[in-house]
Parts: C-alpha cells; sequence; structure tokens
C-alpha cells in the first residue's frame, strides 16, 4: 500500500490586506499558514506517508521571499526519505526567477515545471503523473489528448478548474471535467485551485480537491482538509482528514428591538470568542440608539482574533414624514432624496451615512464619523 498526503492552496505570503486587517493581524495569518506546512509535515512523518503532494498556489509569486522558500525547503528535509511532489498553480507558476529556481531543494523534492505531464515513480507499481503552470492564466486543457502509460497505478497531479463547478467568481484556469480525468487512464487526480474539500464523484470519485489547508477569507468558512490517497492493488482510495485550525465565522445582529448602544455591545460580546468574526449589524435602526461602531469595535474586539463590524442598518426615520415637513429639516430630506434615487454602490452608501448624520445633527445628537 502506497500512502500519499494531498494539499494545494496554501497562497504562503498572502497579504492579507482586507479592511480593518492591521498589519499585526496580517502576519499572525501568515505565520499560521506556514504552521499549516509544518504541521502536515508532521502528519506526514507520523503517518509513514510515502509522499506529500502539492497542487499548486503553495505560495504568492508577487510576494514571496526566500526566507519561506529556505523556510520550505527545511520542511520538506525533514519529511526525507518520503518524496514531495510539487505542480505550480497560477499564483505560484513556474517562471523565470520565481522561487522554485532560486530554492535550492533537497534530494527529495521534486517539481513539474512544464505543462506536458512527466511521470516520476512514487513506489514499485505506483507513477505520478504532473505538470505545472508555466504563467499566471493557464486556458487550456492539458489533460486534452493525454495517456497515462505503462502499468501499475497512474496518477495525475495537476491545477486547475472542474469546469462543471466553478466557484462564483473564480478564474477558471486549466479547465477540465471528470471525463477528461477518465479518458487518460489514470486511477485518479489530485487537484488543486478550488478552496473548499471535495471529492467527484462521491460515489466513485476520480479526481479530488484537498480546498485550502486553511481558510483565507470570509468566503471560505466551514471545515478545511488535507486529502489522504491510499493506493494499492485495488486501486486508489482518497479521504479527507479535516485539518484547519483557523476559524471564519460571520454573524448577523439584528437592531430592531433594540433601543442602547449597550444592548448591541452586549450582543456582540455575546459571540463565542477567538476566531476570525465578521459582525453585520443590521435591521431597522432606532433613531435614539447612538450606533458609534468604531467604539463598538474598541469595546469587543480584544475578545476575537480578528473582528470585522459591518453597519447595514436601515434608518429608523419615517423619511416621507420627515419630508413632507415645510421645515429646514423637510427640505434637507427632500434633497437627499432624491439623490439617493440616482445612486448606486458606494455613492449611494455614502449618501445614506450623510443622510443619517445629518438627522441627527437635526436632533443635536454627536455624530462619530
Amino acid at each position: 500500500m502506497v500512502t500519499i498526503l494531498h494539499t494545494a492552496d496554501v497562497h504562503l505570503d498572502r497579504a492579507f490586506s482586507g479592511p480593518g486587517m492591521s498589519q499585526g493581524v496580517a502576519a499572525a495569518r501568515r505565520q499560521e499558514l506556514r504552521e499549516a506546512v509544518r504541521r502536515l509535515v508532521d502528519l506526514a512523518i507520523e503517518s509513514h506517508a510515502d509522499a506529500v503532494t502539492i497542487g499548486g498556489d503553495l505560495y504568492e509569486h508577487g510576494r514571496v521571499t526566500l526566507d519561506t522558500g529556505n523556510f520550505l525547503r527545511q520542511q520538506f528535509e525533514r519529511m526525507a526519505p518520503a518524496r514531495v511532489f510539487i505542480a505550480p498553480g497560477n499564483h505560484d507558476p513556474y517562471v523565470p526567477g520565481c522561487l522554485y529556481e532560486r530554492v535550492e531543494w533537497p534530494q527529495n523534492v521534486h517539481i513539474f515545471a512544464g505543462l506536458r505531464f512527466e511521470p516520476v515513480p512514487v513506489a514499485e507499481g505506483v507513477t505520478l503523473w504532473g505538470a505545472g503552470h508555466d504563467g499566471p492564466a493557464l486556458r487550456q486543457n492539458i489533460l486534452s489528448g493525454f495517456r497515462a502509460g505503462g502499468g501499475g497505478r497512474h496518477l495525475l497531479l495537476l491545477h486547475g478548474s472542474d469546469t462543471h463547478a466553478v466557484p462564483e467568481g473564480k478564474p477558471v484556469h486549466a479547465p477540465f471535467l471528470a471525463e477528461d480525468v477518465v479518458a487518460t487512464g489514470a486511477d485518479f487526480a489530485l487537484a488543486g485551485h478550488y478552496h473548499s474539500p471535495r471529492l467527484y464523484p462521491q460515489a466513485n470519485p476520480v479526481f479530488a480537491y484537498p480546498g485550502s489547508p486553511e481558510a483565507l477569507d470570509f468566503s471560505e468558512e466551514g471545515e478545511h482538509c488535507v486529502l489522504r490517497l491510499d493506493v494499492g492493488p485495488d486501486g486508489a482510495s482518497p479521504r479527507l482528514l479535516p485539518f484547519g485550525r483557523v476559524s471564519y465565522s460571520t454573524h448577523r445582529i439584528d437592531l430592531t428591538s433594540m433601543i442602547t448602544s449597550d444592548e448591541v455591545r452586549s450582543a456582540i460580546a455575546g459571540l463565542p470568542e477567538g476566531g476570525i468574526v465578521r459582525v453585520i449589524l443590521e435591521g431597522q435602526l432606532h433613531p435614539d440608539v447612538d450606533l458609534d461602531v468604531p467604539a463598538l469595535y474598541n469595546a469587543c474586539a480584544e475578545r476575537f482574533a480578528f473582528l470585522d463590524l459591518v453597519d447595514r442598518t436601515q434608518l429608523g426615520y419615517d423619511l416621507e414624514e420627515l419630508a413632507a415637513e415645510t421645515t429646514t429639516k423637510g427640505a434637507f430630506v427632500r434633497v437627499m432624496m432624491a439623490r439617493l434615487e440616482v445612486m448606486a454602490g458606494d455613492d449611494r452608501e455614502l449618501a445614506r451615512q450623510a443622510l443619517v448624520f445629518g438627522l441627527r445633527a437635526f436632533d443635536r445628537r454627536e455624530l462619530t464619523v
């Protein structure tokens, strides 16, 4: 039996430059990605894996440092004599001057540098065929026309898009379908690019995405895994292993029934501590509530690894009634409502905030910008 641990889409040296994310938090997140690599190597050693495969996007080409390259070299060297096989993806393509060229890798590391599938023996009777991206935008199906030849079991390692299930907003790179994998004659394909774990088809899988080992943003809530693939005389048996330790979560708090800012603060403080948390404040905001988002953040942020507060509350004013007033306030509301009707996107949101601030000023309430 041959055992392989498969991962992809680690994205070492990622910027983590989202709204409100400080340099310190971003640095901590980058360190967590390194720790994921370290834990993967530990797992490979503990489980006596024959090899670790990485399906691309191990790092981010535009930001990666030699410090990270040396870290990877040291970690992979710990696994010897077990092998490490890497198929570069669109974020870590094999291009002149890339990290893959600049690091002196140990003998147990093999990087697939070309678009044509290259065979490498993993163990007696098991051959791994790998191909890597040579640029950031590979649009061709690299499986088209390829056939795995020879006896024994054959595996594929690639970074590409299963085109029957492209996640919303995810660019298509090296597109393929399950039937393309079957047509190669390979027993199984180890893929990278999609950040959620998936075996396809579930009943009798022919390829798998392990997903990113750690969640990278709020679009990746849920369990994150590595893949264990056992290859024997009867074929390839894949199993997703829970692995991620970083927790992203989104919570919605309806402020409609609240009449003090203390109630809002208590609701946020009542959420589970730790993790990377986004809180969406929504509902109808009572005019008497001083919703000071920066103050809420300062009061609650230390409970979480990172806190993102999003104000999506609606005005608690009856605008139609206010607009009917023959007062300066009424004139102000009429002008702002007319502007809101022709605005969209960020401009509309800024105008909405201006309307709220203006009404609070008319009510002689202190403003917080």
